[in-house]
């Protein structure tokens, strides 16, 4: 084909563009209806599209800073500037395991006194976060589950805690709502997971509080907060970070 031929047809090409286009607004090709319905879902389409791709780049802001977040503070930071969103959720729930964990649990078997009430405090707000955030997580069950688990952690390390110190007459956790959370956590956990078979087996063996296994456990939680030695008939697991003895642990938690 010769440069003359090429060049001919090119120009061909853009009158045909240029003319039916003109005929286009013109109303000749569609109607005026027809044409109005097409500009308005060419432009819906480029208004979702965009709206879309703006969603899907502030997603990801979130879940940077959502990774980025280090502490409680910066946790609880992101549930107020993402208020009602999965990072904020997530956010949530993060910080009940920081509060029940690393600062609750891990720390009431500290030689410092101070130390050890601040534990206790993180462990009851921990208790009240997981409680919260209990409804919220009613139609997802992982996360349903690992509520369940903490309000029995929580309630747990609680039983050994008294209302006021020095008087072992009244204690901030129940043994009876320690039952009650892991009843709702073998139904709430997927059957014969561990989470599940745990969970049954140590309410069973604590439904009877006159039972000696539920004494023995009393005496564990106790002994870990307010500093009391052992028994020898006591199960040492008791003073583990994961928690009381028998409690289920997430997958991958440490033995």
């Amino acid at each position: 084909m010769s440069a003359e031929q090429k060049e001919t047809e090119q120009n061909a090409l853009a009158t045909t563009l240029t003319d039916g286009w003109t005929s286009f607004k013109q109303g000749k090709l569609i109607s005026y209806k027809l044409m109005a319905v097409v500009l308005i879902v060419v432009v819906g389409a480029g208004v979702w599209w965009y709206i879309a791709a703006e969603g899907r780049k502030a997603r990801s802001q979130e879940w940077l800073k959502f990774d980025e977040a280090r502490s409680v503070a910066s946790l609880e930071e992101l549930e107020k500037t993402y208020a009602k969103s999965t990072v904020a959720r997530v956010a949530e729930i993060s910080v009940a395991r920081s509060l029940l964990g690393p600062e609750g649990i891990d720390q009431l078997g500290s030689p410092n006194a101070e130390r050890r009430q601040k534990a206790v405090e993180s462990v009851e707000k921990a208790r009240e976060e997981f409680a919260k955030l209990l409804p919220k997580f009613e139609k997802d069950p992982v996360f349903k589950a690992e509520c369940l688990l903490g309000l029995a952690k929580a309630e747990a390390a609680l039983v050994g805690v008294p209302v006021k110190p020095n008087e072992l007459t009244e204690f901030r956790g129940k043994v009876s709502k320690v039952v009650e959370y892991l009843d709702q956590l073998a139904a709430a956990a997927a059957p014969d997971t561990p989470w599940a078979t745990d969970s049954k087996k140590l309410a069973d063996a604590l439904r009877n509080e006159q039972a000696q296994t539920s004494a023995d456990f009393v005496r564990v939680q106790r002994a870990l907060t307010i500093q009391a030695p052992l028994l020898p008939e006591a199960d040492p697991h008791g003073l583990a970070p994961g928690g009381p003895p028998g409690m289920p642990r997430p997958p991958g938690a440490p033995k």
